[in-house]
C-alpha cells in the first residue's frame, strides 16, 4: 500500500507542470539591453528610457500570468491530494478482502 501511495503521489507531482501550462503565457519578453551608464551617450540613455516602460509592462503581465498558473495548479493538486488521502483512509478502514 505504501508503494502505491508513493507511486500515485509521484504521478501527481509529475503532472503539475501539465496542469500549470493549461493557460499559455507565451514566452517572456526579450531581455532589455541596457547601456553602460559610465559610457553611454544621452541619446542612448533616452532611447532606453523610452523602451523600459513597455518592457516592464510586458514582464509584469507575463509574471502575473505565471503566478495565476501556479495558483491554479496548486489548488488543483491540493484538491486531488486531499481526495486521494480521503480515499486511502476509506480503503484502509475496510476489512481485508
Amino acid at each position: 500500500m505504501k508503494l502505491l501511495s508513493t507511486f500515485v503521489f509521484a504521478a501527481a507531482v509529475l503532472t503539475m507542470p501539465a496542469i500549470a501550462s493549461a493557460k499559455d503565457c507565451g514566452s517572456p519578453p526579450a531581455k532589455l539591453s541596457l547601456p553602460n551608464g559610465a559610457t553611454a551617450s544621452a541619446d542612448e540613455m533616452k532611447a532606453t528610457a523610452a523602451k523600459f516602460p513597455p518592457y516592464a509592462q510586458a514582464m509584469n503581465t507575463y509574471l502575473h500570468c505565471l503566478s495565476d498558473q501556479i495558483k491554479a495548479g496548486s489548488a488543483e493538486y491540493q484538491g486531488v491530494a486531499d481526495d486521494w488521502a480521503k480515499q486511502q483512509k476509506i480503503f484502509t478502514s475496510q476489512p481485508a478482502k
